[in-house]
């Protein structure tokens, strides 16, 4: 209980720390954004009305700390000088005003030449130029913040959301010529019709060095950091990206990207809630060690090639629901703190979820396994749903710890191993299928029902129990009390 109460502390810290951070970024940017529209009579008005109120209060302190004599008429030039310093104070004011818009309007306009050679530049046709933009619009990103900095990550990113070729990315055609014969319906001959196809040549390089450049800023080495940025690259197609130890402190939206080549998000950090939702990735992918500070999704997402979660801390809900593991699937020593959702997930090859800790509820319903999944020794302190799940190879779940409502119902077992594995509270084997080698030897079964009433298929060979040499020595609360179980009647 305590452990559980201090990681809802540690987990509510860091999402009343995330929200601060994003309510103080945007309430800078709405402040910054009403500042701007202010005009100048009215904006000069508001700075003499503040410096009167500071004015008053210093009258007030100093009247208050120092003595003056009441009795004393004041003499005409006294008066005089404190007329003219008021006017002069004024003066003051109005000329600071008048500085400081001057010297804004001066910036924006050279924001806006810089935002638009740049632009510019990531539009020409030499790939050169186009490399040459990228670093350009970097510099302006640095030598900016808040809203002007965002907009030219956005560039950066609509850039990679481009439509996009990987078979010609090294070397694109700059222009295709297709000649079409028209013919009229009386069979005389039309003009001549051209299309022109013109693509942008070496794009991927010039994809690469954004990719680059977006990674070195997120990095905690970063000279300019960009963490608190917005990251939007839904639909994008990313090759060889490597973002081990990014920090995305902002949101970081990867739906329907394909991720070609080597992926790497290592290390990294995310603290909003990130998406990969109906994302492709297409060979190896791995998120070793990286921290989830929100819910992260990747519903739908394919992963072509080995991938690795091994290490990670998901404090907040997870989604794999309907991702398909194509190659082998590594998730060991991970930390699952809230609901972990895998319903309907297909795994290909072998899944490892050893060492895993599973805090919240745990759903693999209708999920395939069609390798070797290999649970042993991971703890499920909440449900443990696997409801019409498949288990086309060995199910590994030796010296796992059921805390919670057990859930194998309609699940369909080739092998299982549930060799010193813990029951303490229900665990439902109703209407499961065991068509191969299954064992649970020197299980502890608990106190809760354990049932393994009407199974679809019993063997051959029968599964295993510690009491069948001597069917005394069974637990009372395993069911059916006839033993073995008989089979679910035929309709």
């Amino acid at each position: 209980m305590s452990g559980r109460v201090s990681a809802l502390g540690a987990q509510a810290r860091t999402t009343t720390t995330t929200l601060r951070a994003r309510l103080s970024k945007d309430s800078r940017a709405a402040l910054s954004r009403r500042a701007g529209r202010i005009r100048l009579f009215p904006a000069v008005t508001l700075a003499l009305l503040a410096g009167l109120g500071v004015a008053f209060i210093a009258y007030g302190f100093l009247r208050w700390i120092t003595p003056v004599d009441t009795a004393k008429a004041a003499a005409e030039i006294d008066v005089t000088r404190v007329a003219l310093t008021v006017v002069a104070g004024v003066g003051g004011v109005v000329a600071l005003v008048i500085a400081y818009r001057r010297q804004r309007d001066l910036e924006q306009s050279r924001f806006v030449e810089r935002f638009g050679a740049a632009a510019t530049q990531l539009g020409a046709t030499d790939v050169a130029v186009r490399i040459a933009g990228v670093y350009a619009m970097a510099g302006v990103a640095d030598e900016s913040d808040g809203l002007r900095r965002q907009q030219c990550i956005d560039v950066l990113c609509g850039y990679l959301r481009l439509p996009y070729s990987p078979e010609l990315g090294a070397n694109h055609q700059s222009k295709l010529v297709l000649k079409q014969h028209r013919a009229t319906a009386d069979g005389t001959r039309a003009d001549d019709q051209e299309r022109h196809l013109e693509y942008r040549h070496n794009d991927r390089e010039v994809r690469a060095t954004i990719v680059r450049v977006i990674a070195d800023h997120l990095r905690t080495t970063a000279e300019y950091s960009w963490s608190t940025s917005d990251f939007d690259l839904r639909t994008a197609h990313l090759e060889n990206v490597d973002f081990t130890g990014a920090r995305f402190l902002g949101s970081a939206r990867f739906n329907s990207a394909t991720f070609s080549g080597t992926t790497r998000f290592s290390y990294a950090t995310f603290s909003d809630d990130p998406s990969f939702n109906d994302v492709t990735f297409s060979e190896g992918t791995w998120f070793n060690d990286a921290t989830f500070s929100a819910t992260a999704s990747f519903n739908n997402a394919t992963f072509s090639a080995t991938t690795s979660f091994n290490n990670v801390t998901f404090p907040d809900v997870t989604r794999f629901s309907h991702a398909t593991f194509s190659d082998e699937a590594w998730f060991s020593k991970v930390a699952f703190s809230a609901t972990a959702w895998f319903n309907g997930t297909t795994f290909s090859d072998n899944a490892v979820f050893s060492d895993v800790t599973f805090s919240a509820t745990t759903v693999f319903d209708g999920a395939t396994f069609s390798g070797d999944a290999m649970f042993n020794s991971t703890t499920f302190s909440a449900t443990a749903r696997f409801r019409g799940a498949t288990f086309s190879a060995t199910a590994m779940f030796d010296g796992t710890t059921f805390s919670g409502y057990a859930r194998f119902d309609d699940v369909t077992f080739s092998a299982a191993r549930f060799n010193s594995a813990t029951f303490s509270a229900t665990a439902m084997f109703n209407s499961t299928t065991f068509s191969g080698d299954a064992r649970f030897e020197k299980v502890d079964f608990g106190s809760g029902t354990v049932s393994f009433v009407n199974p679809r298929q019993w063997g051959p060979p029968a599964p295993i129990f510690d009491w069948d040499p001597d069917l005394s020595q069974k637990p009372a609360n395993v069911e059916p009390q006839d033993w073995p179980p008989a089979l679910v009647p035929a309709t």
